[in-house]
């Protein structure tokens, strides 16, 4: 038993890396994400990196690129969604790209499990000279054929290539914003991941301030399905997982679905989804 807790993590990482005996599996549901976050010249901001897996991950590499120009790398952990992993190498070395790869001792008994999360936080310094924008922090393979943004399975045998999705990192002035002042504010609804899904889904938002909002869930006559949440948010991106069920517990047909973000008082947003059964 101690010989197959030491050599199954290696085997993945290795496998991984080389890609050496493994199924390679490009998936359209399993998504990996960027969270997008804000900050000012002179900030360090924390990056996440969400997941959205329908199957047990028992390792991940991750190879994303920067601006070096506006970015300097701080630091890379894992989330507490991805507690039971060890690190196998945080590397900043190469500027402009960051590696990183993780694994459990025993992948088959400590994966992580079918779910939505964070696995992943990055820290990043916004340089002082750093020009206001909008820029990608993104996962980049260093060619065609390799893809070292991925996951495998609990046995090491299968690379599973999921769905890289990114947001951005908005540098706003930093002369003449006092401590403690607000950012320009804003909200943003995400299109759901999975689209069209089957079973379950992600909708996410971002509110520059904390606020009182409504996320509903309407059908293609609007009539009202479900209210996922309604209520104070804080600032900052919000993920909510829904089911296809409405709010009497039943199971909804296909079709295609909108959801509304209601400010109290502002604006609503709208985005269309598509249920499959």
């Amino acid at each position: 038993m101690l010989r197959l807790l030491v050599v199954v993590p290696i085997i993945i990482i290795m496998a991984m890396t080389v890609q050496i005996s493994m199924a390679q599996l490009y998936s359209d549901g399993d998504t990996m994400r960027v969270v997008g976050v804000d900050g000012i010249p002179g900030d360090t901001v924390s990056l996440p990196f969400y997941l959205f897996n329908d199957f047990h991950v028992g390792g991940f590499q991750l190879r994303v690129s920067y601006d070096i120009n506006t970015f300097a790398p701080v630091s890379m952990t894992l989330a507490p969604r991805a507690q039971s992993f060890e690190l196998y190498g945080a590397n900043f070395s190469q500027p402009g790209i960051i590696t990183f790869a993780a694994t459990s001792w025993d992948p088959r008994i400590n994966a992580i499990s079918p779910g939505s999360g964070t696995i992943v936080d990055l820290k990043l310094a916004i340089r002082n000279q750093a020009v206001p924008d909008s820029y990608l922090v993104k996962f980049e393979d260093p060619d065609s054929s390799s893809h070292q943004n991925a996951l495998s399975n609990t046995r090491g045998d299968s690379l599973v290539v999921p769905v890289l999705d990114v947001r951005f990192v908005r540098v706003f002035p930093g002369a003449g914003i006092s401590e403690g002042e607000m950012l320009p504010q804003y909200v943003a609804l995400e299109q759901n991941y999975p689209n069209p899904f089957n079973g379950s889904t992600v909708i996410s938002f971002t509110l520059s301030e904390p606020q009182v909002v409504d996320l509903i869930v309407y059908d293609i006559l609007g009539e009202q399905v479900t209210t996922l949440l309604s209520g104070l948010m804080p600032a900052g991106e919000t993920s909510i997982t829904w089911n296809g069920i409405d709010d009497h517990g039943r199971v909804l047909v296909s079709g295609i679905y909108l959801y509304r973000l209601k400010e109290v008082g502002g604006r609503t947003l709208t985005q269309k989804m598509t249920l499959l059964k």
